[in-house]
């Protein structure tokens, strides 16, 4: 499957299983029935016989009464914690490797988990048809809709029964080709069933299905994916939580873009790069690609970093130095034995200045939490790296490194380019 979200083809599909765990814990289908009884059987009597626990019995009976649509789409968005959850392992892992480029995902979920999975890099959320000219990939498709828009949830019977049109197509377009993993849907709740076949009928082929669930295989005969997926491969059934599987993914993902720079290097150089591989991989993958993001002074959402020739060039500087003694600590410093190295690059073309002054600031930044400063090795950026200058050595000339006024404008990066490094 790594070589599918090498080449863009792998489309997650995320259920509720991904968003009811700690430590996002929100309810499932059947806790946030419960809450939207609570607070709607006040106002609405006809929920006195329904059954507290049944989602769309609690659904279908408001919205069929005056005013009880719009009661409970606004009460379903505030049932639960969706807008400010605290996202899980899945959730961030998807997030930065949508940011790669590397999968599309669909979710049946309401919350915005995914989309805020990224930190400042944050995904764009696409609930509607306007969305779609509005925003640019890579972005969240919600098939139920997203509590950050109340009137775009899908929460009756005939909700479910009718999605919007732009739902049916961009499902259409994102599944014909690719190989469709589903993950956090290990028991298929009624209110996803439809969503989960229409997507299986899109695929074409079981195939190009794959299951994740810890259970998919000891309960598969009592299981829902055995009457929507009767074909379905033994191997395609994939028994393991969506964090590990996740986790999995993106530890493939890393090899294969990695070794991809190693196949465009010759024989040396590749071996400098195996020794930077080797010390990142100590790390979990998650580390490995939020470290990656933040290694680019300018990234571009759907843009890969780690396969740009930038990356590939200061990963072979770094092994060139320091062997495999590299260890990826806390705000992406690099622990080697020559002390701490913090890798900057410019994917894009700009001037080799603005590296420089990323250098400058990541430095103060260091230097402000009490940390030791780093050597920054630096790839990318158009003409020479200049020496960097202290501001205030520019302006009045005398600089105590001591002042508490002007000490941390003095601060002066230690840079060095993965050119000079690799040639010495």
């Amino acid at each position: 499957m790594a070589a599918r979200a090498v080449i863009g083809k792998l489309v997650i599909y995320a259920g509720a299983g991904i968003s009811v765990s700690p430590p996002t814990a929100l309810p499932s289908g059947a806790g946030l029935a419960q809450a939207l009884h609570s607070q709607l059987k006040g106002s609405f009597s006809v929920l006195a016989s329904v059954d507290e626990w049944d989602l769309l019995g609690v659904a279908d009976a408001v919205a069929q009464l005056s005013g009880g649509e719009d009661a409970l789409r606004q009460t379903a968005a505030k049932s639960a914690n969706f807008k400010s959850a605290t996202p899980g392992y899945a959730h961030r892992v998807l997030a930065y490797l949508m940011l790669e480029r590397a999968v599309d995902v669909l979710t049946t979920n309401w919350d915005n988990c995914i989309e805020r999975g990224s930190g400042e890099e944050h995904l764009p959320t696409v609930t509607n048809e306007h969305d779609l000219a509005d925003v640019t990939p890579p972005w969240v498709l919600k098939v139920h809709g997203c509590a950050s828009r109340p009137g775009s949830l899908l929460v009756t019977t005939a909700h479910l029964a009718n999605p919007p049109k732009w739902v049916q197509e961009q499902t259409h377009a994102r599944l014909g080709s690719s190989v469709v993993v589903f993950i956090g849907i290990g028991d298929v709740a009624t209110y996803v069933k439809q969503r989960i076949a229409e997507a299986i009928t899109e695929v074409g082929s079981v195939d190009k299905v794959r299951v994740v669930s810890p259970d998919i295989i000891t309960n598969w005969d009592t299981s829902q994916w055995k009457a929507l997926a009767p074909a379905l491969p033994d191997e395609h059934k994939v028994p393991v939580t969506a964090d590990a599987f996740m986790e999995e993914l993106a530890a493939a993902y890393i090899i294969a873009r990695l070794n991809e720079h190693g196949l465009s290097a010759g024989a040396e150089l590749a071996q400098k790069l195996d020794h930077a591989k080797t010390g990142l991989f100590k790390s979990d993958s998650l580390t490995v690609l939020q470290w990656s993001r933040k290694v680019d002074i300018n990234p571009r959402a759907g843009e890969s970093v780690l396969k740009s020739p930038e990356f590939g060039k200061a990963l072979i500087a770094l092994g060139h130095l320091v062997g495999d003694s590299v260890d990826l600590k806390h705000n992406q410093i690099l622990e080697t034995n020559l002390g701490p190295i913090e890798i900057l690059i410019a994917t894009q073309t700009v001037p080799a200045r603005q590296l420089v002054e990323a250098a400058e600031s990541r430095l103060q930044a260091h230097d402000y939490r009490g940390e030791p400063h780093p050597v920054f090795l630096v790839a990318g950026g158009v003409g020479p790296i200049a020496k960097p200058d202290a501001l205030p050595h520019r302006i009045i000339g005398d600089v105590d490194e001591f002042d508490i006024v002007d000490g941390p404008l003095a601060l002066v990066p230690k840079v060095r380019h993965a050119d000079e490094v690799i040639a010495s």
